[in-house]
């Protein structure tokens, strides 16, 4: 079998790897702009819109290049979906970096 790992580990150099970083922004003057978000989540950003309105944003491929668990993302994840409203629900799980925009600090986002 043909071993990839070292490329995994060229794509992954430069990227935050830091699971523990999960930024709560509360207040609009605070909400980040697109450049900010992709480079501390370390590439191209997703977007999970929550039930309450608040937004997750996180590396659309953190799972494909093998980022590490979020653990404080993946507590709020398991706690706000269940399997009735998230085609996942509390099985599926954050990793690398994550910010998530409270609904009333949301401006550009919200877009």
């Amino acid at each position: 079998m043909l071993d990839l790992s070292y490329m995994l580990n060229d794509m992954t150099k430069d990227i935050n790897t830091k699971a523990s970083e999960f930024k709560i922004i509360e207040n609009k003057k605070d909400e980040p702009q697109y450049k900010e978000v992709s480079k501390f989540v370390g590439g191209m950003v997703e977007c999970v819109q929550f039930p309450n309105g608040d937004l997750l944003l996180l590396n659309e491929e953190g799972k494909l290049i093998g980022l590490p668990l979020n653990e404080e993302a993946t507590k709020l994840w398991k706690a706000t979906f269940d399997n009735d409203n998230y085609i996942t629900g509390r099985n599926d799980f954050v990793v690398g970096p994550a910010i998530l925009i409270k609904k009333d600090a949301l401006n550009t986002w919200a877009n």
